[in-house]
């Protein structure tokens, strides 16, 4: 009896870890599906008034979107579990890596529903030097909650919410380099 209970336990661990491996690779399939396809975002000014928007640095900072004032600010609402984020965030980091000296240009990459150190261990598996911070759902906006994610929001310097997108795009494409770069001299 012991035996077959054993037997029949090992069965069950091995059916457990096959059944996460399928999912993972399915995961990257999908990313990898996505990543590929993937298209510039069709920006448009359409100007908003803006909420605040409360989130925390990965050390537990708070902070506010309306201290970004002066500032062209890119925000990102992703998760590591949205396989559109995690597909789009190497196009988020060539943008970034393009604006990352500019003073002008703020990148808020604000993750909903995960911890810190999710969050700090994707990066650093990924390569990646966006500046992160993390936050509650509770504390989104409704005006902000669009129902898909990746949600992406762009800021003029004055605080006012001009371009909104829902799911992934290509952000390294010359069309948002041009876009920021209007707002940066409004």
């Amino acid at each position: 009896m012991a035996k077959i209970l054993q037997h029949t336990l090992a069965v069950l661990l091995s059916l457990i870890l096959l059944a996460a491996c399928a999912g993972l690779l399915l995961f990257k399939l999908v990313q990898h599906r996505i990543a590929t396809t993937m298209q510039p975002p069709h920006l448009q000014l359409q100007p908003e008034p803006a909420g605040d928007l409360l989130y925390s640095t990965l050390d537990g900072q708070p902070q506010h979107l309306s201290s970004t004032k002066g500032q062209v600010v890119f925000l990102d609402l992703w998760g590591t579990w949205c396989v559109q984020c995690v597909a789009e965030m190497p196009k988020v980091q060539r943008l970034y890596d393009h604006y990352k000296d500019d003073p002008g240009v703020r990148f808020l990459i604000v993750s909903r529903l995960d911890s810190p150190s999710k969050v700090r261990s994707y990066a650093r598996r990924n390569h990646l030097s966006l500046p992160f911070y993390v936050m509650n759902d509770d504390d989104i906006p409704k005006t902000m909650q669009l129902n898909q994610y990746p949600a992406t929001f762009l800021y003029a310097k004055d605080g006012t919410l001009v371009s909104k997108h829902v799911g992934a795009a290509d952000w390294s494409d010359r069309s948002v380099i041009s876009f920021i770069d209007q707002l940066k001299q409004q």
